[in-house]
């Protein structure tokens, strides 16, 4: 009776042991102050829970790890355990990662969220960066696009000749060209001061994360244009996973998968919260007329298939995503 006691409180110990045993998860973002900050957050909060405190998330936003580039080379090697980022920043793994970024197909933030966290496209879609050592838990909508600009954008000839900052792609230069401007690619955390030194006339992406940093603070107008959606994720190194057990690695993704309803809400009050933001800082928020914005969508929406349905690396990746855009909601689903 006494060895069974003995060994019952063993096997108590070591599961105890196990149970507490502490894995750290060091999660990147080159952003602050925003819905990725706060997903982070969330994020960290909900995993702990979910693992009785065996994963213990260290958050290190406003590019604290490093620049873009190398946050996803530190993702690759399993240095950073996770980066919360616009896909595109990984398609020097798979092009396949640019999809998202097609200008003009989305009716608004909700058809494109939906679309998203579609299922059919959502888990394909996390597994593009799977050879090169990186596996998505999470993806969803983080907002529409915007110009912020150091003279107001009012109509579409208010873009003619301005130099904007835009991703590093063929389909984000081309898209600068088509409404007047030059597309300068250029790494996030350079942007602001380039603004300030007039290096570039403005910067394309969503008012929440340049609100975060404080770009009212240089660019006083910033013109809502809603040509596009700027998506993000949650990107976890498969190095770092691999050293987990099995049922943390399950709760590192249903933990994600959890919060895509949660997210997508709090994505939309981030935006909300963002214009007014900007205008108590003495901004000014403009949206274009309906004649210019329509026409700003035609312009832009045959770039999809210009740059993405007729290459290998991107068309199965992109009819996909057509063909739950055909069937998503625009609505918001229920909290």
């Amino acid at each position: 009776m006494q060895i069974i006691r003995v060994l019952a409180f063993t096997v108590f110990c070591f599961a105890s042991a196990f149970a507490h045993a502490q894995h750290t998860m060091r999660i990147g973002l080159a952003s602050v102050n925003d819905i990725q900050h706060d997903l982070a957050i969330k994020y960290a909060e909900d995993l702990a829970k979910a693992t009785n405190g065996a994963i213990k998330v260290e958050i290190f936003p406003a590019g604290q790890l490093g620049a873009i580039p190398r946050q996803v080379e530190n993702v690759k090697l399993g240095v950073q355990a996770a980066f919360i980022s616009p896909p595109g920043f990984f398609s020097g793994l798979n092009r396949g990662f640019e999809v998202p970024d097609a200008p003009g197909i989305y009716k608004n933030y909700w058809h494109a969220n939906n679309a998203f966290t579609d299922p059919e496209f959502r888990d394909k879609f996390l597994q593009l960066g799977d050879k090169g050592g990186v596996v998505g838990v999470m993806l969803y909508a983080y907002g529409s696009t915007s110009i912020a600009s150091l003279k107001p954008i009012r109509t579409l000839d208010d873009m003619k000749g301005l130099k904007v900052r835009v991703l590093a792609s063929k389909m984000e230069s081309k898209l600068a060209s088509v409404l007047g401007m030059t597309g300068v690619p250029m790494p996030y955390g350079e942007v602001l001061p380039a603004l300030q030194q007039n290096t570039i006339d403005g910067c394309r992406t969503a008012i929440a994360v340049m609100t975060g940093s404080k770009f009212f603070t240089v660019t006083k107008p910033v013109t809502l244009m809603d040509d596009g959606m700027i998506p993000s994720g949650i990107w976890v190194s498969k190095i770092w996973l691999a050293k987990l057990p099995k049922n943390l690695q399950d709760a590192v993704a249903k933990t994600a998968h959890g919060l895509e309803t949660w997210t997508g809400h709090t994505a939309v009050s981030h935006a909300e919260r963002a214009e007014k933001t900007w205008k108590d800082n003495g901004g000014e928020v403009i949206r274009l007329s309906a004649k210019d914005q329509a026409e700003v969508t035609r312009r832009l929406a045959p770039l999809g298939d210009e740059f993405l349905a007729n290459d290998p690396a991107t068309k199965d990746m992109y009819a996909l995503l057509l063909k739950v855009l055909a069937r998503a909601s625009t609505e918001p689903p229920k909290k």
